[in-house]
């Protein structure tokens, strides 16, 4: 893959957040840098089709992305949006279960946890 300005740029925030971001939040943090939100979803389609990062769908329905050395699951508040990541995967235990009782190999998963957080429990 041809490496470019935009490629290296989009790479660099995905592997610095602590959350997965929408192409909207990532373009937000490049400006300034000339480039288009059109060429933020070609890079993001491409590392896609790679394998470089997962998308996944925030509550919202929208398309967020995160690098696949940041797995991470995480809790999400339907009232405020705030994520929370979870540090500890309890996935790997089931994957290793489905392995051994369905002959089935998980490759990836991705889960959030929709919920309601404490500041806006305590708002009710």
């Amino acid at each position: 893959m041809k490496k470019t300005k935009t490629r290296q740029l989009v790479s660099d925030i995905l592997i610095s957040s602590n959350s997965p971001l929408s192409a909207y939040d990532i373009f937000e943090q490049l400006k300034g840098e000339n480039i288009t939100l059109s060429s933020i979803y070609r890079t993001l389609d491409t590392f896609c089709k790679e394998g470089i990062i997962l998308k996944d769908t925030d509550s919202n329905g929208i398309s967020v992305y995160t690098t696949s050395e940041n797995h991470q699951h995480y809790l999400e508040c339907k009232t405020c949006h705030q994520k929370i990541s979870i540090t500890d995967c309890p996935y790997h235990k089931i994957n290793k279960q489905i392995k051994k009782q369905l002959g089935f190999l998980v490759d990836e998963h991705d889960v959030i946890l929709y919920g309601t957080c404490k500041n806006c429990q305590s708002k009710k």
